[in-house]
């Protein structure tokens, strides 16, 4: 199970940080030369920041921002066989969010991209939306990682709605629980819940108790501090923009990975 690998590699690095590979290409403008120059210069940010950082990581995470300009069946796979090398995990961050058919091929198509683990919206639900990615995940061998709640203000407007706890049941709960009690219920590999939402993280935690760890993104430059989301009941948080922008990637993550112990 994929939430083993992540609590075995935080073990053996003695950190709980996973880096996010949130760098921007500049395609604006550029003619197909300036293109190919221009994701081959991604491409090899991106693979020193791995080996810069990699000694202070427990996984990486990489979103649109790197599969969109290097492609999902080119560039892609050289990050991830990096990561590999590197005796770490990737996850895909898709927010998968669609029926089941399309879900089904698009974990295909990342679990061939060699990725180990992918990010869910339970909003879709299971039947004839999740399903076919559970079954490609166990098939697999891959991991499935929930959202439950976002690190953005925003997020109230969608995961902070107050629903009906069950169809039978007249007692209301907020929409993030009701994720949470979804997450144990499919045994998910882990929960995202924003660093930012420190109020949150608790209650959500006494819902998954120690079954399912608690991942939380918004580390840094949105504003969410390590500590303080490992203190509330967070198993691990996430970091980009705070490490890849930084003018020593090395030394920021080496710090923020001091920060989690």
């Amino acid at each position: 199970m994929y939430k083993r690998k992540l609590t075995a590699s935080s073990f053996v690095k003695k950190s709980k940080l996973i880096i996010g590979l949130d760098l921007v290409a500049n395609m604006t403008g550029k003619d197909a030369a300036a293109i190919k120059a221009e994701k081959d210069r991604l491409e090899q940010e991106a693979l020193r920041i791995i080996s810069q950082t990699a000694d202070h990581a427990v996984a990486f995470k990489i979103n649109r921002h790197l599969v969109l300009p290097l492609g999902v069946y080119d560039g892609i796979p050289r990050l991830v066989d990096k990561i590999h090398a590197e005796g770490l995990t990737a996850i895909m961050d898709c927010k998968l969010n669609d029926i089941g058919n399309t879900n089904k091929v698009i974990a295909k198509y990342y679990f061939d991209a060699g990725f180990d683990a992918i990010i869910v919206n339970p909003f879709v639900g299971m039947e004839g939306g999740l399903d076919t990615v559970f079954e490609a995940a166990t098939n697999r061998k891959r991991g499935i990682i929930t959202l439950c709640y976002m690190s953005h203000p925003g997020a109230k407007d969608g995961y902070g709605l107050t629903v009906a706890a069950d169809e039978k049941s007249r007692k209301a709960e907020p929409l993030y629980i009701r994720f949470a009690r979804q997450s144990r219920l499919w045994d998910v590999d882990g929960v995202i819940v924003g660093a930012t939402q420190l109020q949150i993280i608790p209650e959500i935690k006494a819902v998954l108790g120690d079954d399912i760890p608690i991942i939380c993104p918004g580390v840094g430059a949105q504003g969410g501090s390590a500590r303080e989301a490992l203190d509330a009941g967070a198993n691990f948080i996430i970091a980009a923009r705070s490490i890849v922008e930084a003018a020593d990637p090395a030394a920021a993550a080496a710090a923020l990975a001091a920060e989690t112990r």
